[in-house]
């Protein structure tokens, strides 16, 4: 394929993304790692509004359910090295004077992903993922992070610091619990660590028991899950271990049973963005790179060999996350390119 880039913004250490499906319009949202703004975005790439201009620290957004005027972020998560002491998720709601307005969800220390979960009886989870659970020094690892969830009423308006959503921890002792996917219509997510890919999915009711199995024996960074090759079955795609170099590709038997289907010959140090989808009709997964050669990536399946493939999109950019999304009739992928401090939009060609 062929591709359009355009440098939509400079922002120093920009790192999270999300859509954001406005009362007004579509758009999509970058947030910083380091202290600095969240900006929200056109689907054209214009810049539109700034939502903060700080504090900064953010890993995860997430549009809050039935809401076209608020979504969720993480805030004050700087480091998994004594840089999360003081994280939390917030809630950040357009104000009719266009205005946002950002109060404390809950907070959570080393809070690094989340997602919002949908029961088959239609109740909303917040599951989220903390790295650690504490550090004294760098790289102290010693603390493992967990998993944490709670019920989402429908209305999170009452909620702020004196008055916080309470967690409940699922499950404890999470090593480098780093990669976090959610199922595209919200009934499962899947969390990587050091000791394995979970995957989670939600009771039906507010009382009801989770269901937690493990899919993989390995540590992974980051996941994903997209059927590539067409077959009707999803492959996981894995970039591991953690903050590593391996791009992988399991299959399932279909009785819950994943084998190796592909890895990468090419290492590529300090993987770490990933999505999954289609662009211009064809499955793929677009995954980035943040040492070395840097690179923008997509791997798919090449039918008329059927072999699976790669193709570097940009190179010397280190993207830490990425999405794609279509707007007038053209598939468009979003860079948080964050090793140069630049916004890219790569424009698919047909």
């Amino acid at each position: 394929m062929e591709y359009d880039k355009k440098v939509i913004a400079e922002m120093k250490k920009c790192y999270a993304i999300t859509m954001f499906h406005g009362d007004d319009c579509d758009s999509f949202l970058i947030g910083t790692e380091k202290e600095g703004p969240c900006i929200r975005f056109a689907l054209d790439g214009s810049p539109m509004e700034t939502v903060w201009d700080g504090p900064g620290g953010v890993m995860t957004m997430v549009q809050s359910p039935g809401r076209g005027d608020q979504f969720l972020s993480t805030q004050e998560f700087y480091s998994p090295n004594c840089g999360g002491e003081h994280a939390r998720i917030v809630t950040c709601t357009r104000q009719h004077s266009g205005e946002w307005k950002v109060k404390t969800l809950c907070g959570l220390p080393y809070v690094h992903r989340f997602g919002v979960l949908r029961g088959k009886g239609g109740n909303s989870w917040l599951l989220a993922c903390t790295i650690k659970s504490a550090c004294e020094y760098k790289e102290d690892w010693r603390y493992p992070g967990g998993i944490f969830v709670a019920p989402l009423p429908q209305n999170l308006d009452m909620f702020d610091v004196e008055n916080q959503l309470p967690l409940e921890e699922l499950a404890g002792w999470q090593l480098k619990n780093h990669g976090f996917y959610t199922e595209r219509d919200g009934g499962y997510a899947l969390v990587s660590t050091d000791e394995g890919v979970f995957k989670f999915t939600p009771p039906d009711t507010t009382g009801g028991k989770w269901d937690i199995k493990c899919l993989l024996h390995k540590s992974v960074s980051d996941i994903t899950e997209f059927d590539l090759d067409g077959d009707g079955k999803k492959e996981l795609v894995t970039l591991s271990p953690f903050h590593g170099e391996e791009i992988t590709v399991f299959k399932s038997n279909g009785g819950g049973v994943y084998r190796l289907a592909y890895q990468l010959p090419q290492k590529y140090p300090f993987l770490h963005a990933i999505w999954s989808g289609c662009l211009n009709g064809v499955p793929c997964a677009v995954l980035g790179h943040r040492k070395g050669s840097r690179d923008l990536l997509r791997v798919y399946y090449e039918k008329r060999t059927m072999q699976y493939a790669a193709e570097v999109i940009d190179h010397d950019c280190g993207p830490a996350n990425v999405l794609a999304y279509t707007y007038e009739g053209q598939d468009r992928i979003i860079a948080a390119n964050r090793e140069t401090d630049e916004v890219a939009l790569y424009t698919v060609k047909k």
